[in-house]
């Protein structure tokens, strides 16, 4: 592979894993969402919910352009599979596949259940709303995951590219799960802070 070609397909690798910033936005929108004074309803959480449960899509296709950049870059390299980086790069690549699918397959369509019964201007019922929050938790919990796994699998290429010490890839791992914990935890108004 020549070094142009190269850098296109590392360009694009790295555009596709910037898009999978997804788990933070969508912590933000959540955190927000958390934010108001009204209980659940149909004009508020229907617009979340719109925008969260079309997410997945985009994501799996961001996925399947870092996979065939990330095999590309890596054939380039001569198939340095005895790296212990880049197979953690792919295990927290399947890891993220697993988990946005559950989400989107098993979490989604229960969370859509519970807001088919509202009608726009009416609230969710007090029945349903012990429902709604119980999903919404488990979703918010795998996004802070997906978050860092998504940090993760950025800190692992970076270490399968420039080669840097374990030591480093533990500090890196610490912040992330820092980082991941805190925006799961509380609104970050202003980025990283």
């Amino acid at each position: 592979m020549s070094p142009e070609i190269r850098a296109a397909v590392m360009l694009l690798h790295l555009i596709a894993m910037l898009f999978m910033a997804a788990p933070l936005y969508l912590l933000i929108i959540v955190n927000e969402r958390g934010r108001f004074a009204v209980p659940p309803g149909y004009n508020t959480d229907r617009y979340l919910e719109n925008i969260i449960k079309r997410q997945p899509m985009r994501c799996y296709a961001y996925m399947a352009v870092i996979l065939i950049t990330g095999i590309l870059l890596t054939w380039a390299r001569g198939w340095i599979w005895t790296d212990w980086a880049l197979i953690s790069k792919l295990v927290v690549f399947a890891l993220l596949l697993g988990l946005l699918s559950y989400v989107h397959f098993g979490i989604q369509p229960r969370i859509e259940k519970v807001l088919a019964g509202c009608k726009p201007g009416e609230e969710v019922a007090a029945s349903e709303r012990p429902t709604l929050v119980a999903w919404r938790r488990r979703r918010k919990r795998l996004a802070a995951t997906c978050l860092f796994l998504v940090l993760t699998a950025l800190i692992m290429g970076a270490r399968v590219t420039w080669g840097y010490a374990p030591w480093l890839v533990a500090v890196f791992m610490a912040a992330a799960a820092l980082f991941a914990w805190r925006v799961y935890r509380t609104p970050v108004r202003y980025g990283w802070f």
